[in-house]
């Protein structure tokens, strides 16, 4: 009598795996159904797992401490934003002086990679981060740099947020868009898609993209910029339509987050 076949499940060669945060691990303050499980048994199974998200409005001590207020051992150490690679990138080399729009809590780990200008008449360019206080001078003040030939670098351009109850809070792309639509300026990105980003985040955990899988639920951010560097993907839910052409295409797809671990073990 002939033994059924064992077939190994589709990541089981996988060793580090990023997860997303907003609309993956946690809606605003609920977190996702299954996430404390599913980062407790990638971790058992003796994985490396860190938290690659775009949020910009926050450091990443707050991040790091809200995983573990919400059930999830977590330290800065796990957790990468696209501050922390903003050194890397390559318009910050020379340290130019910025503007920067965004929140206080994020000002300090920015003015520690280049020096950020005392008005905008200073500045050569505007570092943006979501800014859920911006004011209309705020707007005018990194529209004047733009206007004056200044280039607008968004730590993300995701349009929305989501939180929980379904809402949609505006995202660090939405106000990116209406500086981008008043100077005619397109703004370079700092974390997720850009594989500078990807890239720091491989170094961080010295982990290989072809042995890494990144967990996320939006196809132009996640999706896309895990593939970009060679890793597998895994889309979470029902992403809204792609904006790239041709639209990224997830190695994996589930409904729910505690779906996640079936691709790893069976």
């Amino acid at each position: 009598m002939m033994r059924p076949e064992v077939v190994a499940a589709p990541l089981a060669d996988v060793d580090t795996v990023f997860l997303d945060l907003d609309g993956c691990v946690w809606f605003g303050e609920r977190l996702a159904d299954g996430a404390v499980d599913l980062v407790e048994d990638l971790r058992a199974s003796g994985r490396r797992v860190g938290f690659l998200t775009n949020t910009s409005n926050h450091g990443t001590a707050h991040v790091a401490a809200k995983l573990q207020r919400l059930g999830i051992e977590a330290t800065v150490d796990d957790v990468i934003m696209p501050v922390d690679s903003l050194a890397e990138h390559p318009w910050l080399r020379e340290r130019p002086p910025i503007w920067f729009f965004g929140p206080p809590e994020v000002r300090q780990a920015v003015a520690d990679v280049t020096p950020i200008a005392e008005s905008p008449d200073g500045a050569e360019l505007v570092v943006l981060g979501r800014d859920t206080h911006l004011t209309y001078d705020d707007l005018a003040d990194a529209l004047s740099v733009l206007v004056r030939g200044g280039r607008l670098l968004a730590f993300n351009v995701d349009p929305r947020v989501p939180v929980e109850g379904g809402r949609m809070l505006p995202g660090t792309g939405a106000i990116a868009a209406a500086l981008s639509y008043a100077s005619g300026v397109e703004p370079e990105v700092v974390g997720k898609p850009s594989p500078v980003f990807f890239e720091a985040a491989l170094r961080r955990f010295q982990a290989t993209s072809k042995r890494s899988v990144m967990v996320g639920d939006t196809l132009d951010s996640d999706i896309a910029g895990g593939a970009a560097v060679g890793m597998r993907t895994v889309l979470v839910g029902d992403a809204r339509p792609s904006k790239r052409d041709p639209s990224p295409i997830p190695d994996h797809h589930v409904d729910r987050l505690r779906e996640v671990w079936s691709l790893f073990a069976r």
